[in-house]
């Protein structure tokens, strides 16, 4: 009997332990494409309330070396993400990361917004997950 009650409990609580387990959550992948510039955002869950965005650009326009500092903000239903002053690598391209609080997770269906501006230029353009 008591060898039994052990290997009850041992089951019940293996049970307990792998329901308990968080799901291993895709990320999202956003992409957009402008006349200037195209990018890419990929969105992983960090819990219920937290997200980590990573946004790649690349300058697609014709003159790199005229883009100099430029700024962009990325609007998505659950919060706003932005930043300045930042540089292109010799290639054309930046990474940025953040990880962020937000009110609810991105979902599969919603539409990032991004707005870039550069050498009193700016451009819009909307990702959608693919």
């Amino acid at each position: 009997m008591k060898k039994w009650c052990v290997a009850l409990v041992s089951v019940l609580l293996f049970i307990s332990l792998v329901g308990c387990q968080s799901k291993d959550e895709k990320p999202l992948n956003f992409s957009g494409k402008g006349d200037h510039w195209s990018t890419k955002v990929i969105v992983k869950s960090i819990g219920d309330k937290k997200e980590n965005k990573k946004i790649n650009l690349t300058y697609i326009g014709n003159d790199l070396d005229s883009v100099g500092e430029f700024e962009f903000k990325l609007d998505a239903p659950n919060g706003q993400w932005g930043m300045g002053a930042i540089k292109l690598d010799k290639e054309g391209k930046f990474e940025g990361e953040t990880n962020m609080n937000v009110s609810e997770k991105t979902s599969k269906s919603n539409q990032l917004v991004l707005h870039i501006e550069w050498a009193n230029q700016s451009e819009e353009i909307v990702l959608e997950n693919k």
